[in-house]
């Protein structure tokens, strides 16, 4: 999860070398066939898009996963747009991108839009992104909730998808968990407990023994995917010892959460086998 302190490198890397993007009001994406299609960005179809973009809801990070028919996958770095109180910074999967957005109902326009000038020839979506994200450009978008998931579309004059993006709505892991089940044996200790930060990006607990703490990286490119590392234990020697290893051994093999019914959540490893067992806690602080 990035901080917004890259906002401020964005910037010094634009002022150091950057380029105005205008396409002077028409875009062009690439379709299924390779082609090009020209679309007036002015142009735009009412009813495409219902009702008023809300700001809280696009606020944050997304991860660019479509550009047109083309979707983008298994990248080290992954392209994406983080939307910030009418000011947004990103990548296109070579260069940073910088500028201004302005919600109009259900639309959104671009406005002083700059990017960097690396030379990046295994990026084939870098222009199509880049026509999309330009200067003066205009489009309804459209939100979906799916799951753990929120989808963002960029739309074009017929209502095709420009752009497609993807953020992790993993926010029901915050706050503080008991941990119920360990690889299938059940768990009966109040100290054994797990607290999530995603908005930190941090994770601690007790493993019943000793206190843990780690960090939380979420893998853009999976569904439901969380990976908790750099975990530091304390070393108080204690007779639960089989609990404890077995506890920070499935922490570390954890790559996704699942919303279960009850107020539980699911760790899974990467074979989707369930390695922990959470009940959400009955005190704690209001979800983020």
């Amino acid at each position: 999860m990035r901080k917004l302190t890259l906002y401020a490198a964005a910037a010094a890397l634009l002022a150091l070398g950057a380029c105005n993007i205008t396409k002077n009001g028409v875009t062009r994406v690439s379709g299924s066939s390779g082609t090009n299609q020209a679309t007036p960005a002015s142009t735009t179809t009412p009813g495409k898009a219902a009702g008023t973009i809300d700001e809280n809801a696009l606020a944050g990070e997304w991860t660019i996963v479509a550009v047109g028919s083309t979707q983008i996958t298994d990248r080290e770095e992954m392209p994406y747009i983080n939307f910030d109180n009418g000011r947004f910074y990103g990548s296109n999967g070579c260069n940073i991108l910088n500028g201004s957005y302005r919600i109009d109902g259900s639309k959104i326009a671009f406005g002083g839009v700059a990017s960097t000038m690396r030379y990046c020839p295994d990026v084939p979506f870098e222009h199509d992104i880049n026509v999309v994200l330009a200067d003066g450009t205009s489009y309804p978008v459209k939100i979906e909730n799916t799951g753990h998931e929120t989808y963002i579309y960029f739309l074009g004059g017929s209502g095709q998808k420009l752009l497609t993006a993807r953020r992790h709505n993993m926010g029901f892991l915050n706050g503080q968990w008991q941990v119920t089940a360990i690889d299938g044996q059940a768990i009966d200790d109040e100290e054994c407990n797990i607290f999530f930060d995603i908005a930190e990006g941090r994770v601690h607990g007790n493993t019943g023994c000793n206190y843990f703490n780690g960090s939380i990286f979420i893998n853009p490119d999976r569904s439901n995917s969380i990976e908790l590392s750099n975990m530091g234990v304390t070393r108080m020697a204690c007779p639960k010892t089989a609990q404890e290893t077995a506890m920070l051994v499935a922490l570390e093999q954890t790559t996704t959460a699942i919303q279960g019914s009850g107020n539980r959540v699911m760790l899974l490893d990467k074979d989707g086998k369930q390695v922990i067992t959470l009940l959400r806690s009955e005190i704690q602080k209001t979800d983020k």
